[in-house]
């Protein structure tokens, strides 16, 4: 990449950063939107960028009828499983895999999901200080998906969309079958 190039993506980068965190700060006053900043973001970022497929993610799950926050909270929720029962390997050949899901842990914008819901004066729906922890079962995240708004039946609304773009990303089995039983509670074949 060249340097001109670098510093273009930085500052892409840069700038979504920034207006995601304003927007879930300002969430309240619906002046600008997460959806907005993600359909900002995939015209600006660079096309395949990590960006770029972040936001195409919390697309695709904004079509479930959920909003962006809604759909940046329960992959955070589900992300969080998988860390917790995957081993370790497991789990970091699939954020390098999909260094997409890296935005969307409890590590980015997830733990902003659940900073702006304290400040609204709402509990965190992903957990205390350590979200991670506190993720270690289907009913978990039903909890969270209902901490956010959603019904715990969501969850299996998102595990498909969440799987079908991993398995577009590269990931293959059986990586891809330990996330499906792990997100659906069915055992693995």
């Amino acid at each position: 990449m060249l340097p001109n190039e670098n510093m273009t993506m930085i500052k892409q980068t840069s700038a979504l950063t920034l207006a995601l965190a304003l927007t879930l700060t300002a969430g309240a006053a619906n002046a600008f939107s997460l959806g907005d900043a993600a359909k900002l973001t995939s015209a600006v970022a660079a096309p395949g960028s990590t960006t770029a497929q972040s936001a195409e993610l919390v697309n695709r799950l904004s079509a479930l009828n959920v909003s962006p926050e809604q759909a940046v909270g329960g992959t955070s929720a589900l992300l969080n499983l998988a860390k917790n029962q995957l081993p370790r390997t497991d789990y970091s050949q699939l954020l390098s895999s999909v260094p997409a899901l890296a935005d969307l842990s409890a590590g980015g914008l997830g733990s902003q999901v659940g900073a702006v819901s304290g400040l609204l004066g709402k509990s965190n729906p992903l957990g205390g200080g350590n979200a991670q922890s506190n993720m270690q079962s289907l009913g978990d995240v039903s909890n969270a998906f209902a901490g956010l708004g959603m019904d715990a039946g969501m969850v299996s609304q998102f595990a498909p969309v969440l799987l079908e773009f991993i398995g577009g990303q590269g990931v293959g089995q059986p990586l891809l079958g330990t996330l499906t039983s792990l997100w659906s509670g069915q055992p693995a074949n």
